[in-house]
């Protein structure tokens, strides 16, 4: 079954596995910006968790990279990513904005874990 990241549903389980250098990460800082907007989660309401402190610090910067990037689109900043313009779209409003607002603004407050990190 093919993942749409515009459109697959978040209810059931899902696994997304796959090969180095195949854009895990690019595909987790979409669902992480969905999640924001589409079930209306703050960022001390979602966890992330990978292998690796390496792993971890560049999933934590890509989020907030991304999520920034997606805010600059609702205050009026041109994007060239088709997916943020996309999801921009599909949530327009003064309500999205400020979602992303306090999500860029408080994500120090962000889960993001290794996995052995998560445990303890």
């Amino acid at each position: 079954m093919s993942l749409d990241l515009q459109t697959s549903s978040f209810t059931g389980r899902s696994l997304i596995e796959a090969s180095a250098g195949t854009g895990k990460t690019w595909t987790l800082t979409a669902l992480y910006a969905r999640l924001l907007l589409e079930q209306q989660l703050s960022v001390s309401q979602m966890l992330v968790v990978t292998y690796t402190t390496a792993a971890t610090a560049e999933l934590r910067e890509r989020i907030r990279a991304r999520l920034a990037e997606l805010l600059a689109l609702y205050e009026g900043t041109p994007s060239t990513d088709p997916f943020l313009s996309e999801l921009h779209s599909r949530h327009p409003g003064e309500e999205a904005r400020r979602r992303l607002l306090l999500a860029v603004h408080g994500f120090d407050e962000a889960a993001i874990f290794t996995i052995h990190g998560f445990c303890q």
